[in-house]
């Protein structure tokens, strides 16, 4: 999640505020990821994983994670950063301000709601995804999300740990999600003020 909303906003000050002139070339290809499916790479990707020596790796997993979710982490902060001024980063460079000061007393506050709908999509993503940490993960480095889904695996299954196993499983999401909800709210309000 963290490296999501990194590289993402990085990408995003860049692509929009450094005035890059094929800066939307670098947006539609991280998009065009998406028209390959996750499944059909899991093969190569384990194949690599492999031959790097990160198989039964968390580390493999949270590349995975973070390659998924970044393209549509871009589109959205580049979305939602169209809407700052660029008045305020003209202020900020009279100012004297250099390209990281204005990304970090400027851009970052000012993307907060953003950042914030970006953090709680790569967490709900790494979060629930069975396929990669399955594949690439041994049963001691396993995530929750695999562990849940062999409770279920058994034909005399304990329900009532099972049952106990899912309310635990839904916790950190739900805590996230209270935890940045002013930030949500700010940024659907802002959202209808922009109109």
């Amino acid at each position: 999640m963290v490296l999501t909303v990194l590289i993402g906003s990085l990408a995003s000050f860049a692509v929009s505020r450094m005035r890059l002139s094929k800066g939307s070339l670098l947006t539609n290809a991280a998009l065009l990821t998406y028209a390959i499916p996750a499944s059909f790479l899991i093969v190569p990707y384990f194949r690599i994983m492999h031959s790097y020596g990160l198989s039964d790796n968390p580390w493999a997993v949270i590349a995975a994670q973070v390659t998924f979710a970044t393209p549509f982490a871009i589109l959205l902060l580049q979305l939602y950063g169209s809407l700052i001024p660029f008045d305020l980063d003209d202020a900020g460079r009279v100012d004297g301000a250099s390209a990281l000061q204005v990304y970090l007393r400027i851009y970052l506050p000012l993307m907060m709601p953003a950042l914030a709908v970006v953090a709680i999509y790569a967490l709900l993503l790494a979060w629930n995804d069975y396929l990669y940490p399955a594949v690439l993960l041994a049963v001691r480095n396993m995530t929750v999300a695999v562990t849940q889904g062999q409770l279920f695996s058994d034909t005399d299954a304990p329900w009532n740990a099972m049952m106990a196993a899912a309310i635990i499983y839904v916790l950190p999401p739900i805590a996230l999600l209270f935890a940045l909800r002013r930030y949500v709210v700010a940024g659907l309000t802002m959202a209808d003020v922009a109109e």
